[in-house]
């Protein structure tokens, strides 16, 4: 019997606050700084909102339940599958500064941009998901967490 394909579950948040929109930056596999969102890979047992909850503090140091749903993935790469869930936040009150509460020491800094300096860092995000997502939330894409529904044995 051959082994079974197991995609990557990944999730993703844009959290907008007075206008402007929450990066990380983080070296990757290029020797210059990546820009994203806050973003990661489930762990064993999570769903998909406890997952972006615990990235979003991670990554951010902020406690944050995503309102909803912008946009769901399939990024199909030469040897894997990437499905991503991408969650939005939007919050006024957010602090302007942010301490990173990462394990695993990646993250270079947590900032806000605004939409015009997003297109400018665009030849450094990290993956073309990240600039995908922007644009299907900048046209309004929006979608009610309700669409996920978690089942237990």
């Amino acid at each position: 019997m051959t082994e079974r394909f197991r995609p990557y579950v990944t999730v993703a948040a844009i959290i907008e606050c007075r206008g402007k929109f929450l990066l990380v930056s983080e070296y990757d596999e290029a020797p210059y700084p990546v820009y994203g969102q806050p973003a990661g890979h489930l762990e064993r047992g999570e769903d998909p909102v406890s997952g972006i909850r615990r990235e979003i503090l991670e990554e951010t140091g902020l406690d944050l339940a995503p309102e909803g749903l912008s946009g769901i993935y399939t990024y199909v790469k030469e040897n894997e599958t990437i499905q991503r869930y991408c969650f939005y936040v939007r919050d006024d009150t957010l602090p302007e500064k942010l301490t990173p509460h990462d394990p695993d020491q990646e993250i270079l800094n947590a900032g806000w941009y605004s939409r015009e300096e997003l297109k400018e860092l665009m030849p450094q995000f990290r993956t073309r998901l990240v600039k995908l997502s922007f644009e299907d939330y900048f046209a309004g894409s929006r979608y009610p967490l309700s669409i996920l529904r978690e089942v237990r044995p």
